[in-house]
């Protein structure tokens, strides 16, 4: 396999989609699912998020939570299960109860809604024609591992003469780790808030992109982001409203669960 392209962070930098599916498509299909990847491209976006984290043995699978309750119905800690017992659950659990028993009942014990490997992603990326902004989710105490397990096992996987994958986490030690076994590919700072010191540790971690909550950005940090060069993308942005003034603040990138409904009206 070829090397990963060199990838200029800034500027001109990181050129991010309007609109990116969130955990896939999450409003669509079961979040962090083949089925949610799946419904994001029908849906029409080129780009999607979802979080990774290592299984009790240090295997990448799509997940968000530290347990495992929420989204498959089975008691326990993503830390502690193996990825033999982990890739045999249902995700499609939880779907219901936001949207609906009927709507849950049509991903209810497909294979394409099991927790899937990292390796299985990428082979549904790839046949879909995605790019992903990988978010390192990790467990209590294992932010520095995850990064590193994930962007080793990554870089093996995904073609060189593909976009590159943005690695974006809220974990500062995440990010660094991601510098060093990735630094050509770019990386995105997640933060609820924007941080006092934004600027010297989006330095330090030579990120390309800022990911902050929209409710909680600001005209003035959108500028003053894309002023020092970087890309900003705000999640989570499901209403048209919300969308419309988010883009008239500079907003480069909305990460939805609705990736139909804001590529229709926007």
């Amino acid at each position: 396999m070829t090397s990963p392209p060199a990838f200029s962070l800034r500027p001109p930098g990181l050129v991010l989609p309007r609109i990116m599916g969130h955990r896939g498509a999450k409003a669509l299909a079961p979040e962090n699912t083949l089925a949610s990847l799946k419904a994001a491209a029908a849906a029409g976006v080129t780009w999607v998020e979802f979080d990774v984290m290592l299984t009790s043995d240090g295997q990448p699978v799509l997940f968000h939570d530290d347990t495992l309750k929420r989204t498959t119905g089975v008691a326990g800690a993503m830390a502690e299960t193996p990825l033999a017992v982990v890739q045999d659950l249902d995700a499609s659990h939880g779907f219901g109860r936001r949207y609906g028993r009927r709507a849950e009942a049509g991903f209810r014990g497909r294979a394409d809604c099991r927790v899937p490997s990292l390796e299985q992603t990428v082979a549904c990326l790839l046949d879909l024609g995605l790019t992903p902004n990988v978010e390192i989710k990790s467990s209590p105490g294992l932010a520095k591992e995850t990064a590193e397990v994930t962007l080793t096992r990554l870089l093996g996987l995904w073609p060189g003469d593909r976009l590159p994958p943005l690695i974006s986490s809220f974990e500062r030690e995440s990010l660094a780790a991601a510098s060093r076994v990735a630094p050509q590919w770019p990386r995105g700072f997640l933060a609820e808030k924007l941080p006092a010191d934004w600027r010297d540790a989006m330095a330090a971690l030579d990120c390309a992109s800022l990911h902050l909550y929209w409710r909680r950005t600001r005209k003035a940090d959108v500028q003053a982001a894309k002023a020092a060069g970087y890309a900003v993308a705000v999640y989570t942005v499901n209403g048209l409203r919300a969308g419309r003034r988010l883009l008239d603040k500079g907003v480069d990138c909305l990460i939805t669960d609705r990736p139909d409904r804001l590529l229709a009206a926007l």
